[in-house]
């Protein structure tokens, strides 16, 4: 975010600085600041809290040693996801995943992070919460999902037979493959119900099971994302509250609701009531001491028109999300910092308050959340196949 003007940034150490390009779209400030930074640059200069203090924590300094010397860690915006991501663009020769697994190991030698592994695992595949919200019986676009493991025991053929009778009972013409752990659209590919089109399906799946950890198939809706026809909305919540929304298409080119100043047109209070709904039925967030956790950030980015009709549907699922830098909603953007700022000091504080008594003597310190990471669930509107 640019941040010249803002004094509660400038304490910021120079290293987390980030320079304005020329002729980038943003006129204004000349230089920036992630937003995970600013957020703790918010609690430690702008709230100036008495005992409480900030340790910006970049990837290549994560360390189990530097976890537990925290109270409580927050990720809000380097995950599972994002290691993947650079291994994927950036790869260490010797190991293809070594940011991947190095974050997991850490993550999981300590019970400090927040949110807990249990439910970054399952908002981080697409193949637990389309699962778990199907079974919620809220809207998702017919889908099909496999597993690497899946995929590995049946082999191949018997892989893609399982595909394309899921694609022939649906009666879908073209269909989307999105990898498991995927960002910024990377390795998704369209295919069409023709001989080609599961040739290259094929080709696809052998592709994409030697690099992430499951796939999923899903309807195609027609221009989803990418035109005013069709427009997919960025729905932010802080905690349970709804905050604000971003449309973007391919080429980041952002709109906003009309209701909030924008020009795009959007039955917004028609999605705030289905979001609402989804953000009810998410899984409750419980560190492993027990304790059970507002929610942070939650994005829903979401579909509501197939076809010219009103018929919402739920895309994705995020908790540490890009949230949209722009000029026309710079203020609510700070904003939102302020009230993440406010969160995570609320949460922390709870954390190191610990559960209730009878919680802590172990009589109801059981998760509520059971584990779903890549469970071997193939869902196709309403009907497990």
């Amino acid at each position: 975010m640019p941040c010249t003007d803002l004094e509660w940034t400038k304490p910021v150490p120079q290293k987390f600085f980030a320079k304005r390009k020329q002729g980038g779209r943003q006129k204004y400030g000349s230089y920036g600041i992630q937003t995970d930074v600013a957020v703790g640059a918010y609690i430690q200069h702008a709230l100036k809290l008495k005992g409480v203090d900030v340790d910006l924590i970049p990837h290549t300094e994560i360390s189990k040693t530097r976890l537990r010397s925290n109270d409580l860690n927050f990720c809000l915006q380097y995950s599972m996801v994002c290691a993947s991501y650079i291994d994927q663009h950036y790869p260490d020769k010797s190991n293809r995943n070594a940011n991947k697994n190095h974050l997991k190991a850490c993550l999981l030698g300590v019970k400090n992070v927040y949110p807990p592994m249990e439910y970054q695992e399952f908002i981080q595949s697409k193949i637990n919460y389309y699962s778990y919200l199907q079974a919620k019986n809220l809207e998702i676009l017919p889908t099909f999902t496999m597993t690497n493991k899946e995929y590995e025991k049946l082999g191949h053929d018997a892989s893609m037979k399982k595909v394309c009778e899921w694609w022939q009972l649906e009666e879908l013409g073209t269909v989307i493959g999105k990898p498991v752990l995927g960002m910024g659209g990377d390795d998704c590919d369209f295919f069409h119900a023709t001989d080609k089109g599961r040739s290259d399906m094929s080709r696809y799946f052998r592709k994409v099971m030697k690099k992430y950890p499951g796939v999923i198939v899903q309807k195609t809706v027609k221009g989803f994302g990418n035109s005013k026809e069709c427009p997919e909305l960025r729905m932010y919540f802080m905690g349970d509250k709804y905050k604000y929304s971003v449309s973007a298409n391919r080429n980041c080119v952002l709109s906003h609701p009309e209701a909030e100043g924008g020009t795009l047109k959007v039955p917004l209070d028609k999605l705030k009531v289905v979001t609402k709904n989804i953000m009810k039925k998410l899984p409750p967030i419980v560190m492993p001491n027990g304790v059970r956790m507002p929610r942070l950030i939650t994005r829903l980015d979401m579909g509501w028109r197939i076809d010219g009709k009103f018929q919402p549907f739920m895309n994705e699922v995020e908790f540490e999300p890009s949230l949209y830098l722009h000029k026309p909603l710079r203020e609510e953007l700070i904003n939102y910092i302020a009230s993440c700022a406010k969160q995570v000091v609320n949460i922390t504080r709870r954390y190191i308050k610990g559960p209730p008594a009878s919680r802590a003597r172990g009589k109801d310190s059981r998760h509520v959340l059971k584990p779903l990471f890549l469970k071997q669930r193939l869902y196709s509107s309403g009907r497990t196949v």
